[in-house]
């Protein structure tokens, strides 16, 4: 960290400089996936208990974060990243008022602005992620039922052209579309303004290294042997004071303070672990070891038994790729139902909308059009 800390501005020796901004920023960025993927592998073997977390995950690293950063913003006045790099925050305030703004006098971070540190640390990325994955599940072609947009705005002009469609489903499809078009543009505003700012910062053109710091009169500093000292002058007190059966609720506090406190060896481990991992399936000598050991693997998990049509559902064609509803041959836009088999788009779709079932085995399925699995040319 000496090297980056020389970095800095010459005239504030307490000034960061950019690339230690950048770097607690790659690793807020890379916690969120570190935490999927170890969750993701236990949900595995515990499937009851974090199966629900896995599904909801934005949810829950939202609320872990905000009590992780919270503790870290009311103790030591940064974030977790800022904080694991020797940073610290201060009130734009406190550094006009005062002559040098890193001192031993210098309050810690009032509840109003740990309140809006945290609107900015956790509430504009948990939004920004929700964003972005609403934005590709309706403009990325991988995740769209047809593979394209045409049929699927051709669906909707029909429900639009309807009047038997009600307004609110008029309206979503409306505002669906308009999100479509504006999007991108937030997008790219959010991205080249937050550039925009970094090479302000760099040029010491700014104080602030983005706009939303900016915006909330929050500046981020160096830490120095005054905070590190307070921190540690006000932990280390004897045990029966910290811990007391008369305040039980103190002691929790004091426990749960110290297992966040943990967290800044745990977290970068857990970030350790995830990029190890990633390096290795994606290694030659992972994929040649996986392929020899695949071979001769007794404990390698046979396919689904093939679900048998109902006595009084559609007749399979003899002839292959053929749909059972229309026997068209080939079949147009193939798309598979969870119970496997495959049928035109239009076909399928019209039907589940009047039956919700599998035509052919008579299986129940929802009349959410997600349940209906778009297959590719490549990947028959």
């Amino acid at each position: 960290m000496e090297f980056m800390s020389a970095l800095g501005s010459q005239e504030d020796a307490y000034r960061p400089s950019l690339f230690e901004l950048v770097a607690q920023d790659k690793l807020k960025e890379l916690l969120q996936p570190a935490i999927q993927y170890v969750l993701a592998i236990y949900a595995q073997r515990y499937p009851r208990l974090l199966l629900r977390i896995v599904n909801n995950h934005e949810e829950f690293y939202a609320i872990m974060m905000l009590l992780i950063e919270r503790h870290y913003l009311k103790e030591w006045s940064g974030s977790f990243a800022e904080n694991f790099y020797g940073l610290k925050r201060i009130s734009s305030a406190l550094v006009t008022n005062f002559a040098s703004p890193i001192n031993s006098k210098t309050p810690s971070l009032s509840t109003k602005d740990i309140n809006k540190s945290l609107l900015v640390l956790v509430g504009l990325p948990y939004i920004k992620c929700k964003l972005d994955l609403f934005y590709q599940q309706i403009a990325s072609p991988s995740n769209s039922i047809l593979g394209d947009d045409d049929e699927q705005h051709e669906i909707e002009n029909e429900e639009l052209e309807d009047n038997n469609t009600k307004p609110f489903r008029k309206l979503a499809i409306q505002l669906k579309r308009l999100f479509k078009k504006v999007y991108p543009i937030i997008n790219f505003i959010y991205h080249v303004s937050n550039l925009g700012y970094n090479i302000a910062y760099m040029f010491e053109k700014t104080r602030y290294y983005t706009p939303w710091l900016h915006l909330i009169g929050i500046e981020v500093k160096r830490m120095d042997m005054n905070d590190y000292r307070a921190y540690y002058e006000k932990t280390a007190k004897p045990v029966t004071q910290s811990i007391s059966l008369k305040s039980p609720l103190k002691s929790m506090s004091a426990v749960v303070s110290k297992v966040i406190e943990y967290l800044k060896v745990l977290l970068p481990m857990s970030i350790f672990f995830f990029k190890f991992l990633e390096w290795w399936y994606s290694s030659e000598f992972s994929r040649s070891n996986t392929f020899s050991q695949g071979e001769n693997d007794e404990n390698t998990v046979p396919p689904p038994e093939k679900i048998k049509p109902h006595p009084n559902g559609t007749t399979v064609p003899n002839k292959p790729n053929t749909c059972p509803l229309c026997l068209n041959n080939p079949i147009n836009n193939p798309t598979a139902m969870p119970s496997g088999y495959v049928f035109c788009y239009t076909c399928v779709y019209h039907y589940l909308q009047e039956n919700g079932r599998c035509p052919v085995t008579w299986i129940r399925v929802s009349k959410d059009p997600k349940n209906l699995t778009k297959l590719y040319a490549d990947a028959m």
